[in-house]
């Protein structure tokens, strides 16, 4: 590798930065972490020219739809990802490789279970809508840029904030709690390990192929939430009540869905199969307990 290579990884303080950064430097890449607000066309362009970065990755986002009013997640999911790829026109050499994350939630309601990237996209909250417009606005700079748009279906790990499901329920299970409190339990869905969603980001910065379409980041299996639930039971030995709180039930909720992962492998056919989502459970109820959930 070119000891000039440089990455310049937005939002490495994120859940999923912080796995992706140590992948990248167990690659021998030199990885720049330097913060910006993406949503500030002047600072994104001065961190530019300063870290002259060979590659880009962009984690930056606002991810979880309450931390934002609609203003927010549009200024940063998609006019802050336009500021990046403005800045990257100004560098006397341009980046070999820009990878944007986008989201399975583009895809929206689907009437078939297993979702492909060809599917028409159909987004149902500002998030979804804020990534798909974040991708249009993408492929405005495809003859420009060397960009990859990825659209990782749902995936979990040590240190994921308990705002999200499956963190929540593990913390439940480390405090030997009685109950939980949760939406419908029977909807099956792609659940991936942080950890293996992280070796693909850094395999798809060391492709040399010429990615021209999104690429769907997933596991390709089903889980329900109920299923989830009793593996933990069965990892811990321990049982506890759920209560359906209906504020928690969402009447958009998909049944059963799941992503495609054959052009993924098509790519990266040296790419690891995922643990079974049992073994990535196992691996969350080993870190440290939360003081309250």
């Amino acid at each position: 590798m070119d000891q000039a290579d440089k990455v310049w990884l937005l939002g490495a303080d994120s859940f999923t930065g912080h796995y992706l950064l140590q992948a990248l430097q167990n690659a021998n890449y030199e990885v720049d972490t330097t913060a910006v607000d993406i949503t500030d066309a002047q600072q994104v362009e001065q961190a530019m020219l300063a870290i002259q970065p060979s590659y880009i990755i962009n984690l930056a986002a606002i991810s979880f739809v309450p931390d934002g009013d609609s203003a927010n997640i549009y200024a940063v999911n998609t006019i802050g990802v336009q500021h990046i790829l403005d800045s990257s026109l100004q560098l006397a050499v341009k980046p070999k490789k820009i990878i944007l994350v986008s989201s399975s939630t583009i895809y929206g309601q689907q009437q078939q279970q297993e979702i492909a990237e060809d599917c028409i996209a159909s987004p149902i909250n500002h998030y979804g809508c804020s990534k798909w417009a974040m991708e249009q606005i993408a492929n405005t700079y495809a003859d420009q840029l060397n960009i990859v748009i990825t659209r990782p279906f749902n995936y979990t790990g040590q240190q994921q904030d308990i705002k999200f499901l499956v963190p929540k329920i593990v913390a439940h299970f480390q405090q030997r709690a009685d109950k939980i409190q949760l939406g419908n339990i029977d909807i099956w869905r792609d659940f991936s390990d942080v950890r293996w969603i992280a070796s693909a980001y850094v395999q798809l910065l060391q492709s040399n192929k010429k990615i021209h379409s999104p690429v769907n980041l997933c596991s390709g299996q089903l889980t329900s939430i109920r299923e989830i639930i009793e593996s933990l039971q069965q990892l811990t030995g321990h049982s506890i009540e759920v209560e359906v709180n209906p504020d928690f039930v969402r009447q958009a909720d998909i049944k059963r869905q799941k992503g495609a992962n054959t052009f993924l492998y098509q790519l990266l056919p040296s790419l690891d199969v995922p643990n079974s989502f049992e073994q990535t459970l196992e691996w969350m109820l080993e870190s440290p307990v939360k003081n309250h959930v």
